[in-house]
């Protein structure tokens, strides 16, 4: 019974935190700026990805720098990069 409690705890936590993780609104990159403060989810085409030597990586949406809809960044240490062959 102990088994079953821990493990019923364990799936309706997880369950929870993935509701948490996600966001009902989603939006093209072109009204990325209207939503300041809120929680989203952008959708867009990615033209140009470009990581400094610092690590962090950054995603042109929409047009190359500095004409793009909306950058995404991605903080150094938090991802593995791959290159194409």
């Amino acid at each position: 019974m102990i088994r079953f409690l821990i493990l019923a705890g364990l799936l309706i936590g997880g369950l929870s935190f993935a509701a948490l993780a996600q966001t009902s609104t989603v939006i093209p990159d072109t009204e990325a700026a209207q939503y300041v403060g809120q929680h989203i989810t952008v959708e867009g085409v990615v033209v140009k990805v470009f990581t400094r030597k610092s690590g962090n990586t950054f995603l042109n949406y929409g047009a190359p720098y500095p004409g793009q809809t909306f950058t995404g960044w991605i903080p150094a240490g938090t991802h593995t990069c791959t290159t194409k062959d």
